[in-house]
């Protein structure tokens, strides 16, 4: 079990990706936790998606409002993300939190050649552009917002990160490096916030649409054949199951805020 309901108390909480895969599976893992006058937002490109999310949600846990918001974090403007976070946590009637936490979790694998091969600039300029500036932005907007509306709340920042932030994937270079990118961004928040929790988390190699793509798309054939006997093998987890070791990490408070933690970590 990881957790109690309603254990979490009255929390905001967001996600971004939250229309399929991890994403929609945190909203889902997380809801039951959420106490009276929770709420939580769901980002994502897709309405439809989050349609599924909200229905999965009001199934899992009844004490939350899940509000979706249909926003491309990769062209978003800093307004856009303000506008967004203030129509659902700012109004009067609004109940105040004792608990915010915010899951990074959208992100995208970006072209899958070797790095002799990226020589489209435009490519390169939008992946960054949404798997790193983005981040920073909305993370900035984020923190601000609640210090302000909210300003007693305890504030958890949760990356969604992998074991490319770490290790050499070849073919796989924009994706580690944003991943890197990412860890050591959240790292140095850590710091600079000694009274915000933040934790980088690597789920695990799960069977949703990345992995497709990955067994598909690689251009290194060592590493494809890798994904694709991991497929054959039964060894990609739910995302459910990667879940449920996050929210139990996140009970344990047994890391170091700023930590990479693994899913496959003791």
């Amino acid at each position: 079990m990881s957790g109690t309901e309603g254990s979490w108390g009255a929390c905001w909480v967001l996600v971004t990706g939250a229309s399929r895969g991890l994403g929609a599976a945190i909203c889902e893992g997380v809801a039951p936790l959420l106490g009276e006058g929770s709420r939580m937002v769901g980002v994502a490109r897709t309405a439809g998606g989050l349609a599924n999310t909200e229905g999965q949600v009001k199934k899992a846990g009844a004490k939350v409002q899940f509000l979706p918001v249909v926003l491309d974090l990769g062209v978003a403007s800093k307004a856009d993300m303000e506008t967004a976070l203030k129509l659902h946590f700012g109004g009067e009637n609004v109940p105040r939190p004792s608990r915010v936490l915010i899951f990074h979790n959208a992100g995208s694998l970006g072209s899958l050649r070797y790095l002799k091969d990226q020589g489209d600039q435009q490519h390169v300029q939008q992946y960054f552009n949404l798997n790193v500036s983005s981040v920073v932005t909305l993370n900035a907007v984020f923190m601000s917002m609640v210090r302000s509306l909210a300003p007693s709340a305890a504030i958890e920042v949760i990356n969604i990160s992998s074991l490319c932030a770490v290790q050499p994937f070849k073919s796989w270079g924009l994706y580690c490096a944003g991943k890197a990118g990412r860890d050591m961004l959240f790292r140095v928040l850590a710091a600079e916030e000694p009274n915000v929790t933040v934790l980088n988390y690597a789920p695990g190699p799960l069977d949703n649409d990345m992995q497709v793509a990955a067994r598909t798309e690689t251009a290194d054939d060592d590493l494809r054949s890798i994904f694709s006997s991991m497929k054959s093998e039964g060894k990609l987890l739910p995302c459910s199951t990667s879940v449920a070791k996050l929210i139990d990490i996140l009970n344990s408070k047994k890391f170091k805020s700023g930590d990479h933690v693994d899913y496959y970590d003791e």
